[in-house]
C-alpha cells in the first residue's frame, strides 16, 4: 500500500511531480495518477466511475490492485488533488496508513483559480467566458465556486493528522523556477536517493487554451474507450509524448491585471492564515 501521497493542490504542479517521482527507481507511483480513493471512494460515492474525466477507485482490492506491481521500491505512492479539499480524506488517509507522508503543493490562489477556469472552459463544463463573474459567483451545482474556502483550514487538518515532520508543503513557483532542487528535497523526504535526476526540464499537465480548438475538441470527444488504448504505450514514454504534444498545442493566456485586482480582497484573509500557518513569505500572492 503506498505510504506517500501528493493531495494537491489542483492546477499547482501535482502531475509534473507525479511524474518526476515516478522517474526514480526506488519510487513506485500509481499507474493510475489520480485513484480519489480516500475522497470520492470512501465516500459512498455512487455516480459514474469516470468522474471529472478521472476513474474513481472505489474498494480496498481494487485500490490495492493499483500497487500489484510494486517490487523493492522503497517509496509508493499517488497523487490524487481532491485529498487536499475533501474535509475527510485527510483523517481517512491517518486512519489507514499513519505513517505516509504527505506533499502538498501550493499556487497563487488567483492563478490557480485562473488555470482551472480555462481547463473547465476547455472541457465545456464552464459556460461563462469570463473568469470575474466565475470566479465571484456563488457555487451553482456542478459550476465550481473557484476561490472557495481558501488553503488555510485544508493544510490545517492534515496539519492536526499528521506530525510535521511527515508533511512537506511546496510552492507552486519554486516548482516552476528549480523544480531540480524542489525534487532533490521531495526525494529526501520520502527516504529515497536524492542524487537521482528526473528529467525536470517538461512541465507537464500545462495550463493554457488550445491553439487548434477543432482537434481538441475531437479529442474531447472520443470515447474513453478509444483514448484507454494509449494505456498499450510504457508509462514514461506515454507520458512523455502527452507531455510534448500538450506543449506544442496549449498556448498561455495571462490573465488580466486588472481582474486580479478585483480578486485579491477574497483571498486577502486565507493568504495570511496561510502564510502564518506554514511559515512561508506569501506576500507575492497578495499584489
Amino acid at each position: 500500500m503506498p505510504n506517500v501521497f501528493i493531495v494537491g493542490a489542483a492546477r499547482a504542479g501535482t502531475t509534473s511531480l507525479h511524474t518526476y517521482l515516478g522517474e526514480h527507481p526506488q519510487v513506485f507511483m500509481s499507474p493510475v495518477k489520480e485513484p480519489h480513493f480516500f475522497s470520492r471512494g470512501m465516500s459512498g460515492y455512487a455516480g459514474n466511475r469516470v468522474w471529472w474525466g478521472e476513474v474513481v477507485v472505489r474498494d480496498w482490492d481494487e485500490y490495492g490492485a493499483l500497487f500489484s506491481r510494486v517490487r523493492d521500491e522503497i517509496a509508493i505512492g499517488e497523487a490524487s488533488p481532491t485529498y487536499l479539499p475533501d474535509p475527510e480524506a485527510a483523517g481517512r488517509i491517518r486512519q489507514h496508513l499513519p505513517e505516509a507522508r504527505i506533499i502538498i503543493t501550493l499556487r497563487d490562489p488567483i492563478e490557480r483559480a485562473y488555470s482551472r477556469f480555462l481547463l473547465q472552459r476547455r472541457l465545456g463544463l464552464e459556460p461563462s467566458s469570463d473568469f470575474l463573474e466565475a470566479a465571484q459567483r456563488d457555487r451553482d451545482g456542478d459550476l465550481p465556486h473557484y476561490l472557495a474556502s481558501g488553503y488555510a483550514p485544508k493544510l490545517q487538518r492534515y496539519l492536526e493528522e499528521f506530525p510535521t515532520d511527515q508533511v512537506q508543503i511546496h510552492l507552486y513557483d519554486e516548482l516552476e523556477a528549480d523544480a531540480a532542487s524542489v525534487v532533490r528535497s521531495t526525494f529526501r523526504f520520502i527516504g529515497v536517493d536524492d542524487t537521482f535526476e528526473p528529467d525536470t526540464r517538461r512541465r507537464h499537465n500545462v495550463g493554457g487554451e488550445p491553439k487548434r480548438p477543432r482537434i481538441q475538441a475531437l479529442w474531447d470527444r472520443l470515447p474513453r474507450r478509444a483514448k484507454s488504448a494509449t494505456d498499450l504505450i510504457p508509462g514514461r514514454l506515454r507520458a512523455r509524448a502527452f507531455s510534448t504534444v500538450r506543449e506544442w498545442h496549449m498556448r498561455p493566456v495571462p490573465l488580466a491585471s486588472g481582474v486580479r485586482q478585483q480578486l485579491l480582497p477574497i483571498v486577502r484573509d486565507d493568504t495570511l492564515a496561510t502564510q502564518d500557518l506554514i511559515g512561508r513569505d506569501l506576500s507575492a500572492w497578495l499584489v
